[in-house]
């Protein structure tokens, strides 16, 4: 081989080895990953964290000064880095530790985080803090935009000052400068020539698949603001932006899925029940509304259910939206049939939409007071108007404190009709273990059936509970297949508990093969003591058989499901007598 070859192969391998040791470098961790339990600033407090894998090297050198790291640090936690959730509160910690650092990009992410209540909280004044850092010490042109941003949103809204300032963020390429300077001019302003300059930030931004400029587009053409009114123009610019777009686009589903379920294909028309259910769970009241009603319509091809109905009303009601209040009530005067004529129940959601500017609504108290003035002057114990959990909170009051139980026993029954899952999992407790005076023991597998219809839609303790049923066989037959998805749903909504399970379920098949192969080596080991000891073994020796352990695969040294649960339902019990909670579930065999 020519030495020219071999310098090529030799450089070739440097460079894949180096690829791969990067890649080895940066890999998501996992659970077998050690851990280490750590904390950051959020910009309210110490905030602590577990981080895993390489994410502990990250952190090493974010606080030995690299900026690079403390940033890389931030994004992997913004996003979820392999077994390690999204955390935004920490990220957006690690973004203001990257911008102490040197980091620009870290001064206005975190700006931006803290400006627009990324990790549940605004933060404005410090914000502002992140960004002059980033602009005037750091000299990061892209902060001074940001910088901008923020000092906008001091000033009043639509003035000319605010204006000015979001005008030069923009012009500097601050993406929600341009966003807030049109819809300042757009939907605060108001005026022709304001929206005319608005459309011509939003028209190139919904080009450029970003959600917040075809949702100004959309609005434009689907009210004849600032263009004529067009309603294919904006049924394309909300499908676009709720198809093709990044960013807040709940809104834009919401329009395109309501605007689905007037399609006689099938196809479209469930589609659009799936945008609709997704954007009233995440809180358009709208969305609410619009996938509520399609049952009532009568479209042979809708799969939402009547129960789905008034979930969703009752959902929309406590949303804000005075057309799903008007549609419960509808329901409990027996419009639509199927469900017990309830007068007083349909007359509170009729105040209720009433007070959220529904004229219908109010048309309907006035009628139903004129014909019964005991409507306004008796009022149920109960408001049946109140957001759920407000009810059941009255109503486990009252049953359980012997006083009223039949009136918050039907406030329970009412809500779980209507498919309220924390509703199923309070009357389900009652049922399965029991209450004195109105459940024995023989409604024990109504109560399990509660359990588990609270699970299917995400209620995290039901769905712990109906995880562990399943995987050990409790009263249901032994599905550990099914007991992983059920706390696969606790975990996907935070639980951390339920995560933790989750994880040690995944492992068990590990921790069986490993006990297994541990019991062969022990009656090997047996066996070979038995044979050495024997008189056939025809010579001596001056050593024994070692009694060390074989384990050929790797170990997972987490505790066992059962140690979890347990663990958790004690600390539970103990932190509930100590006074540091209120809360020890009937579920909990400590309390």
């Amino acid at each position: 081989m020519s030495r020219v070859l071999r310098i090529a192969l030799l450089t070739l391998l440097v460079s894949v080895m180096g690829s791969s040791l990067a890649q080895a470098k940066d890999k998501p961790p996992t659970g077998y990953d050690p851990y280490r339990e750590t904390y950051v600033v959020d910009g309210r407090q110490n905030y602590p964290i577990v981080l895993r894998g390489v994410m502990i090297d990250w952190e090493k050198a974010c606080w030995k000064g690299k900026a690079e790291a403390c940033l890389k640090l931030a994004q992997a936690l913004e996003t979820g880095f392999g077994v390690i959730g999204a955390d935004q509160r920490a990220a957006v910690g690690f973004h203001m530790e990257a911008c102490k650092r040197g980091s620009g990009a870290g001064c206005v992410r975190a700006a931006e985080m803290l400006r627009e209540g990324v990790p549940g909280y605004k933060l404005p004044a410090m914000a502002q803090q992140q960004v002059d850092r980033g602009c005037n010490q750091l000299k990061y042109q892209p902060a001074c935009a940001s910088l901008a941003v923020s000092q906008a949103a001091s000033a009043p809204t639509g003035s000319d000052q605010s204006d000015a300032l979001l005008a030069k963020a923009c012009a500097g390429g601050d993406d929600a400068g341009c966003r807030n300077r049109a819809n300042s001019l757009f939907y605060v302003r108001k005026d022709a020539a304001s929206r005319a300059e608005a459309l011509k930030l939003y028209e190139p931004a919904c080009s450029s698949r970003k959600s917040w400029g075809c949702m100004g587009m959309a609005d434009a053409y689907r009210n004849g603001w600032g263009v004529a009114a067009d309603s294919a123009k904006a049924s394309e610019f909300e499908r676009i932006g709720c198809v093709e777009t990044s960013g807040d686009k709940l809104r834009l589903c919401t329009y395109h899925g309501e605007r689905l379920t007037k399609s006689s294909a099938k196809t479209d028309f469930n589609r659009g029940e799936q945008y609709l259910s997704a954007s009233c769970s995440a809180n358009d009241g709208q969305a609410c509304f619009y996938v509520a009603r399609v049952f009532l319509l009568g479209n042979p091809g809708a799969t939402t259910t009547f129960q789905e109905t008034m979930y969703f009303a009752r959902r929309g009601c406590e949303l804000g939206e005075g057309r799903a209040c008007l549609l419960l009530g509808l329901i409990y005067t027996g419009d639509y049939g199927k469900v017990t004529i309830e007068q007083p129940v349909a007359f509170a959601l009729f105040e209720r939409g009433c007070a959220l500017g529904e004229q219908a609504s109010c048309g309907r108290v006035a009628k139903m007071a004129a014909a019964n003035p005991a409507f306004k002057s008796s009022r149920p114990a109960i408001n049946p108007a109140a957001p759920a959990v407000q009810q059941l909170q009255q109503a486990r009051t009252m049953v359980e404190g012997g006083s009223g139980r039949d009136t918050g026993l039907a406030t329970v029954v009412r809500l779980m009709r209507e498919g309220n899952e924390d509703a199923d999992w309070l009357l389900g407790g009652w049922m399965y273990y029991g209450l004195p005076g109105l459940f024995g023991t023989e409604r024990r597998k109504d109560g399990l059936i509660l359990f588990e219809n609270a699970a299917r839609v995400g209620h995290v303790d039901a769905a712990i509970f109906m995880g562990m049923a399943y995987w050990y066989g409790q009263e249901v037959p032994v599905d550990q297949n099914k007991g992983m998805n059920y706390m696969a749903i606790a975990a996907s909504r935070g639980d951390r508990k339920a995560d933790a399970i989750l994880t040690s379920m995944k492992n068990e098949p590990i921790r069986q093969a490993n006990a297994r192969r541990q019991a062969q080596y022990e009656e090997w080991a047996r066996q070979s003591r038995e044979f050495w000891n024997s008189p056939a073994s025809m010579f001596s020796r001056s050593w024994t058989a070692p009694s060390t352990s074989y384990n050929p695969t790797p170990t997972y040294s987490g505790p066992s499901v059962s140690q979890i649960y347990d663990q958790h339902n004690f600390n539970n019990a103990i932190s509930y007598y100590s006074g540091g909670t209120s809360v020890c579930r009937s579920s909990n065999p400590y309390c």
